[in-house]
């Protein structure tokens, strides 16, 4: 037992250095793109198209590379995400040494961030294996060193290019791409045996074996997990106004007086808010049925839609970002939980994927919306859009979530 929690503590180190630099790199692409762009004499409608499509190409790549590590064992599931890794760490070396053409630029940005997204879910299930084979790996430590990592980036990254420029960028992704891309190819246990006995240790809960992966297709899945599949619904919802505000933030900021510092110190508040909840996630569901959270934080993504809707000042922004502490930092842990407590274990990689492309679809809507009435009206009118969305997804969420 003491050299398994031994394990254990050794794996979520090296498991939280995986979150921590994918999150860093997630928060420099996905939050600093609207920035970027803009610098690049892309419109808001423009940055809304590119990002559209990438969570539409992502969101239909989730699901088949996710099949794809349903029927392979972990090493091909650790090779995979490297890969992907690999091919992100190119397209941002490319991206610092090309000219700046606008189709170029975009055509950049657009594969850079579709991989990045696709390999979301991946991460994720490279936690949750080991968890499965009875090794307690701490997720929501890792997940909330990723957090953490992702408040010192954006404040530090939001600094730093209102100081040098969006320029440094593309340098920023292949720094932190190299790092992501090193902590996931060595993220393995060496001894394999001890791992095995861990496993068995555990009462049985090792992973399905090779042949025991259903072929589910998308189809079958929805058919299969109904309920689940409307609750994906709200969670799309949540995750257009969610992403209303994080695309658009620097012209959120702007509205009441901010700049590009302003927005990285938005969401650094944010990320470090966060940090308490998932660091603390493993006693919370001890606690309290991991439902009643999903419900509770489906409610408070909408209070933060709408305090933010209202916000007159750069210190009412800065309070509204204080309330992802109880609605992203239960759900995102939560959800993750909530597959493997209502998914079969056969099915729980597809499972977790199509929890991700939820939140992706969400990214699509956030986009589209959002660029379109920044093109045609104003802030304030997207937020009112945005937070009756919210809304419309806490609702659903409240029906469809289950015990």
């Amino acid at each position: 037992m003491k050299n398994r929690m031994t394990t254990a503590g050794m794996m979520t180190a090296r498991y939280a250095l995986i979150h921590g630099s994918y999150w860093m790199v997630f928060g420099a692409t996905y939050n600093f793109i609207t920035v970027y762009l803009l610098s690049k004499n892309f419109v808001s409608h423009e940055i809304g198209l590119i990002l559209a499509f990438t969570n539409i190409f992502s969101a239909i790549l989730q699901p088949l590379v996710a099949g794809y590590a349903d029927r392979s064992r972990k090493s091909a599931l650790r090779y995979t995400t490297s890969l992907m890794l690999f091919i992100c760490l190119s397209l941002s070396f490319i991206m610092a040494v090309s000219p700046a053409i606008m189709f170029v630029t975009a055509s950049l940005y657009f594969l850079l961030l579709t991989v990045m997204l696709t390999i979301h879910p991946l991460i994720n299930s490279l936690g949750m294996n080991y968890i499965n084979e009875g090794i307690p790996l701490n997720f929501g430590f890792a997940r909330g060193m990723g957090s953490l990592s992702y408040a010192v980036m954006s404040f530090v990254l939001g600094k730093a290019v209102e100081e040098y420029g969006t320029d440094i960028l593309p340098f920023a992704f292949i720094i932190l791409f190299g790092f992501t891309f090193v902590f996931t190819i060595s993220f393995t246990l060496k001894n394999r045996s001890f791992e095995k006995a861990d496993a068995s240790e555990s009462g049985g809960t090792s992973i399905p074996s090779h042949g025991d992966f259903s072929p589910l297709t998308a189809i079958g899945f929805i058919i299969k997990y109904h309920r689940f599949s409307f609750y994906l619904l709200g969670v799309i919802l949540i995750f257009i106004s969610f992403n209303i505000i994080n695309i658009y933030m620097i012209k959120i900021v702007q509205n009441v007086g901010g700049n590009e510092a302003t927005m990285g110190s938005a969401f650094a508040i944010a990320a470090i808010l966060e940090l308490p909840v998932m660091l603390s996630f493993a006693q919370l569901i001890s606690r309290y049925h991991n439902t009643s959270l999903l419900k509770l934080a489906g409610l408070i993504f909408s209070v933060k839609a709408f305090i933010t809707l209202i916000s007159s000042t750069v210190g009412m922004i800065y309070l509204a970002q204080s309330f992802q502490m109880l609605s992203y930092a239960i759900f995102i842990p939560g959800s993750i939980y909530y597959v493997n407590q209502v998914i079969e274990k056969k099915d729980m990689i597809k499972g977790q994927a199509f929890t991700t492309a939820a939140t992706t679809l969400g990214g699509v809507g956030g986009s589209l919306i959002g660029g379109w009435i920044l093109s045609a009206a104003t802030v304030k009118l997207m937020l009112i859009v945005g937070l009756g969305i919210s809304l419309a997804g806490s609702l659903i969420l409240l029906m469809t979530i289950e015990k």
